[in-house]
């Protein structure tokens, strides 16, 4: 139904092999592919007939046939553009009548005071004070002329030439029967997307198969930030982790972070606090970092298991994320295997260029807010660092709900859609040039091969770009009652994975009492909210600081503000 989202999902998605597909958090990016294609079907269906109208009478010599119907085109178009102006030419008017009533008790009294204008003949004042029309009325005058004129040449050509004009009539009547059938057909394709058990297609094509993979493959490949020389504008302090676009592509808004990472010294328990630190230390680490994630996800995978009135669906996977340039430079790191020894591999393996994070994601309400928290665990130099972050996917604009209200579905919606889709023909003609665009699209996806992600490509670089779902979702800032459930959905996740290493950590002779304080922290302070808009404003900083003085003017005794307060 939305065609800035279909195009988005066909160019970004469909007919991009050179990229890696987002993966999908609480959807199936096959189904889309097809409904985008078929939506676009139905679209270029319609304006190739409007084309077809034109130009088929052209092409069999019949061209005051073509004539009369590009006249009628052309009024259809004038028609929403006459009734624009008119609202734009009314917008004036009601503006002063309103300007003017909030003084109206203050005018009568001035006109009964002998205040008010001159009385005399309005054709006079008319003559002497002519009118002054606007821009939009010049416009809509201009819209009127060309409409009359539209109208004269097909009525001259119609008498001249009677057999073209019921040629013509024909035509007209075809193209809006294919406009009315468009519509029902669409609306038919909706009701059968609402009582399909499943909407995944049996049979997937090559490209579909390819973003399939794609979608469910445990590693992500990020884009990185263009580097600073080569921005032009001057770079903002970001208060986060990770710049100010998130690399967690397709997973949503970052709403919070641990910043910086908690770090914990892998010290063994001691009654006396001033033992010395290589007494107390582990020379050699009791753990892996992958037995601490393996013990993490069997304790979260404990919340999913729960009876469903208390149950918290939990679903806990590995996620390796990877630069494209590191891609680009070395392309095993993402035609590799990612079985469970190169999971553990990547994991007990600091510092190298994939990224492992325990992925926990949690959907509510049928998956139109998905919550993702991830987990990263490292240790090295004696030390266990543990970072989190986590992600929400908000709701979709309502027109993407739409159909499941009341009153749009079924017999009466078929044939309101039809009418809808009648009333917007207008607007399908002025759009009438971009079927070009879609047999561009097609001939890219019939030239294009299902995948060019594998091999190496000259200065092409693979990285995710667009998450369709990603980009569709509302802003954490404006979620209203829906951010507390997710919140505590997320606090929850969290909280368990902190005991869940507290416990671990003791059960491997390792002070735990330095993690159980800042775990305490952290959970009663709250993480700073990196979603919303943190302005900081009226800030002083430094000795003889001032807020709201100018760069100009001195301390003087009396000043506000002080850098002292």
């Amino acid at each position: 139904m939305d065609e800035r989202f279909r195009d988005l999902v066909i160019d970004e998605v469909c007919t991009a092999p050179y990229r890696r597909v987002a993966p999908s958090y609480g959807f199936d990016i096959v189904p889309v592919m097809r409904h985008a294609w078929r939506a676009a079907a139905l679209t270029a269906l319609l304006r190739g007939t409007v084309v077809g109208a034109v130009g088929a009478p052209v092409f069999v010599g019949a061209l005051p046939a073509a004539v009369l119907v590009s006249c009628g085109l052309a009024l259809l178009c004038l028609i929403p553009l006459a009734i624009e102006l008119r609202k734009m030419d009314r917008e004036p008017e009601l503006d002063r009548i309103s300007r003017t009533g909030r003084n109206g008790r203050k005018a009568r009294k001035s006109k009964r005071r002998g205040l008010g204008p001159m009385p005399g003949p309005r054709a006079l004042l008319r003559w002497l004070f002519p009118r002054r029309y606007s821009e939009s009325a010049h416009a809509l005058r201009r819209v009127g002329w060309a409409a009359l004129s539209l109208t004269l040449a097909g009525l001259t050509i119609a008498l001249t030439h009677p057999r073209q004009a019921t040629a013509a009539i024909h035509i007209g009547a075809g193209v809006a029967f294919i406009c009315l059938g468009v519509g029902g057909v669409r609306q038919l394709l909706l009701h059968r997307i609402m009582r399909a058990p499943t909407l995944r297609p049996r049979c997937l094509s090559r490209r579909e198969q390819a973003a399939d993979t794609e979608q469910r493959h445990p590693c992500a490949v990020y884009r990185r930030a263009r580097h600073s020389e080569d921005d032009d504008e001057d770079d903002f302090a970001v208060f986060t982790l990770f710049g100010d676009e998130s690399p967690f592509i397709g997973a949503g808004e970052l709403v919070y972070q641990w910043n910086p990472p908690m770090s914990i010294q892998l010290l063994r328990p001691s009654d006396d606090d001033g033992a010395r630190l290589h007494e107390r230390e582990h020379p050699v680490p009791p753990f892996r970092a992958h037995e601490l994630v393996d013990y993490l996800r069997e304790a979260v995978q404990l919340l999913d298991a729960d009876s469903r009135d208390v149950r918290l669906p939990a679903r806990v996977t590995d996620r390796v994320y990877v630069a494209e340039t590191d891609v680009a430079v070395d392309r095993s790191l993402l035609t590799r295997e990612f079985d469970a020894a190169r999971l553990r591999e990547i994991i007990n393996t600091p510092g190298s260029k994939e990224y492992h994070f325990l992925e926990v994601t949690t959907p509510a309400e049928g998956a139109e807010f998905v919550a993702t928290v991830l987990l990263h665990i490292s240790v090295q130099g004696r030390t266990l660092s543990i970072s989190t972050a986590a992600c929400v996917l908000a709701h979709t604009p309502r027109s993407f709900q739409r159909t499941a209200e009341f009153g749009h579905h079924g017999v009466l919606a078929v044939a309101w859609a039809a009418l809808r889709e009648l009333v917007t023909l207008p607007s399908e003609i002025r759009h009438s040039w971009r079927i070009v665009r879609y047999l561009y699209a097609l001939g890219k996806a019939v030239i294009f091969p299902r995948d060019l992600t594998s091999t190496p490509i000259r200065n092409v670089l693979i990285g995710s770009r667009v998450s369709v779902r990603e980009k569709s979702a509302q802003e954490w800032s404006k979620i209203q009652l829906e951010k507390t459930d997710i919140l505590g959905r997320m606090k929850t996740i969290e909280r368990r994975l902190l005991r869940a290493t507290g416990d671990f950590l003791t059960d491997h002779d390792v002070d735990a009492s330095e993690f159980n304080d800042r775990a305490t922290k952290i959970i009663n302070s709250g993480i700073f909210n990196f979603g919303d808009n943190n302005n900081f404003s009226n800030n002083a900083v430094g000795d003889s600081a001032q807020v709201g003085a100018s760069a100009h003017e001195s301390a003087g005794p009396h000043s506000n503000g002080g850098g002292s307060k």
